[in-house]
């Protein structure tokens, strides 16, 4: 079984952790040998294992310009997407796995050209809505619904991937429609039941959509011991953390800016994942955090009290199940799949921008005499990673039948 997988990144990047780690798994199996397929990244070669990179640079650049000026993802990288079908001759693929295919490295047209005429098993995993629109890759923070029908004139067009020029949205959508539900063996996975649902209502509705879970390494994340409170004096303060790795508007910054506001002086709010412009345009009694590796993430995870997510447009977070994962109860608006991380006794939901509700969940977890570790723990391992890769295996073993 030669399994194929097709992302943006790798490894890095939530995505290429993802693509990675599923990489690993398949070439752990006796009878499998996994490959990967990437725009930006390292290529890898193990003995089971192969990751090559597909395209160059320039190309890539080539691709950018043209995207910018002609609202134009996946119409260039002509070259990288014949050298991309040559490797699935080469190495006899039974099996492709497409993940992320915007980030100007791959030709669709050419690509599902081939897919469609080999009749290959494709199973494709929705790390956002970008596959069902004409240009945006989210549309649930401005409450846009042409996705359903068609396309056009988009209000979205200076959002990622961005476009300076003339929107291409209704040509884009026509030509994703056509290729996209043009295969006859074709698998779609969702990350969350959300993304679920919004598959369901798009063009993409024909098909067979699963829901597998992004899972979390709940070996790495864990309860950790730091001295974190001892160093930024928040001995006697009830913390809130929040991460993000880039904290646009749509992640709700501007939100969590007033939460200190709505909360005593008893409580401390650090942010993490912030530029520097950022961090000096917060208030003073917030403390703003640049990067974090994964070891100091655990710390600042156990360390809190509260793990907030204010984010107003997302799909399945692995930040509030990273939290989880060390004992940290989470409060989160309705938002995506946000919810589905989330029992009773491990965090609570709030309505989508109800700062003033954030803030009394907080004050409901913090306040409580509840222990939440355990149960935290306990909701973290229902997301464990093991059972996301165990999960596509079954699937590809399945489609290959």
């Amino acid at each position: 079984m030669n399994v194929l997988q097709i992302n943006t990144v790798y490894p890095g990047g939530s995505t290429g952790r993802i693509t990675a780690e599923i990489a690993a798994y398949t070439a752990q199996q006796a009878d499998a040998h996994a490959l990967v397929a990437f725009g930006i990244g390292e290529e890898a070669k193990a003995s089971r294992l192969t990751a090559y990179r597909i395209g160059s640079p320039l190309e890539r650049k080539l691709h950018a310009i043209i995207r910018k000026i002609f609202d134009a993802e996946g119409y260039g990288s002509r070259c990288a997407a014949r050298r991309l079908i040559r490797l699935c001759k080469q190495e006899h693929v039974d099996i492709v796995h497409l993940q992320n295919l915007h980030g100007c490295y791959l030709n669709l047209k050419i690509l599902f050209r081939f897919l469609q005429k080999s009749n290959l098993p494709v199973i494709w995993t929705l790390h956002d809505c970008w596959p069902m629109t004409g240009h945006c890759a989210h549309f649930s923070y401005i409450g846009c619904e042409r996705w359903k029908t068609l396309c056009r004139k988009c209000p979205q067009k200076k959002e990622y991937p961005v476009c300076i020029g003339i929107s291409g949205s209704k040509r884009n959508y026509r030509l994703k429609k056509r290729l996209f539900t043009s295969l006859h063996n074709l698998t779609i996975v969702a990350p969350c039941r959300w993304m679920q649902g919004i598959a369901g209502q798009s063009f993409l509705g024909n098909y067979p959509i699963r829901v597998i879970y992004n899972g979390v390494d709940v070996s790495f994340f864990k309860p950790t011991a730091s001295d974190i409170r001892e160093r930024y004096g928040l001995e006697s303060y009830k913390l809130l953390l929040a991460v993000a790795s880039d904290w646009t508007e749509r992640k709700g910054l501007y939100l969590l800016k007033e939460l200190p506001k709505r909360l005593d002086d008893t409580y401390r709010l650090a942010i993490a994942g912030l530029t520097r412009a950022q961090i000096q345009a917060l208030p003073a009694n917030v403390i703003g955090i640049e990067h974090l590796s994964a070891t100091e993430l655990c710390a600042w995870y156990t360390a809190a009290d509260c793990f907030v997510n204010p984010t107003l447009e997302d799909t399945m977070p692995l930040v509030n199940l990273e939290a989880l994962a060390c004992g940290t109860p989470i409060a989160v608006f309705d938002t995506g799949g946000c919810p589905e991380a989330v029992t009773a006794d491990s965090g609570i939901v709030v309505e989508k921008g109800n700062i003033q509700g954030m803030a009394d969940a907080v004050k409901n977890i913090c306040e409580s005499q509840t222990d939440y570790t355990q149960a935290c723990i306990r909701q973290a391992n229902r997301f464990s990673m093991h059972n996301t890769l165990k999960a596509y295996d079954a699937l590809y073993r399945e489609v290959m039948k």
